[in-house]
């Protein structure tokens, strides 16, 4: 036979303001966390700061930049270079941060090629593509560090409060329903 023993069992129970307190405590820290591990939402990608910055990241990824160019040291510093890599550096000749290369040009050079060594065009193919990576990487970059940024400017009272609130209510659901149980 069991017995249950409320009042006793009651005597070496913590107080209920102190389980919500140390409840809300918890659940503080979890909508402070959660402020940064919530996605961006689709309210906030919609704000027209987002759209801006979203947009210059993405045409900055067809302008030539630092990267590019970067890229374009690392090809010139080779002491031999292929008629696809001249090619490809030539294309850039000239060129200042936020200019575009033209399709005319790239379709100038592929046709350069075609004419004076064609086995090369799939090399300068593949200079095209790995700038492209390049640029690709850094736009990433880019978009991973402005969407931490959107997170940070999200209130963070609304979440600190938000947590202390259901982790004081778990808390408390949690101490009402627990019974101790002797036998």
């Amino acid at each position: 036979m069991m017995k249950v023993e409320a009042i006793q069992s009651n005597d070496r129970r913590q107080s209920c303001p102190a389980q919500m307190t140390k409840g809300a405590a918890w659940g503080a820290a979890a909508g402070v966390a959660a402020k940064y591990i919530l996605p961006v939402q689709p309210d906030e990608k919609r704000t027209p700061e987002y759209r801006k910055v979203m947009n210059k990241i993405n045409n900055q990824k067809a302008e030539y930049n630092f990267r590019t160019a970067e890229f374009l040291n690392t090809l010139k510093a080779k002491e031999k270079h292929s008629l696809a890599e001249d090619q490809f550096i030539k294309m850039f000749d000239g060129l200042k941060d936020g200019e575009h290369v033209k399709r005319a040009s790239i379709r100038s050079a592929i046709k350069n090629l075609q004419e004076k060594a064609p086995y090369q065009v799939n090399e300068f193919k593949q200079l095209c593509k790995a700038s492209s990576a390049v640029v690709e990487k850094t736009a990433k970059q880019c978009v991973s560090a402005y969407n931490l940024v959107t997170k940070h400017i999200r209130p963070t009272g609304f979440f600190l409060a938000t947590g202390a609130v259901l982790g004081a209510i778990v808390s408390l659901l949690d101490s009402v329903l627990r019974t101790d149980v002797k036998s």
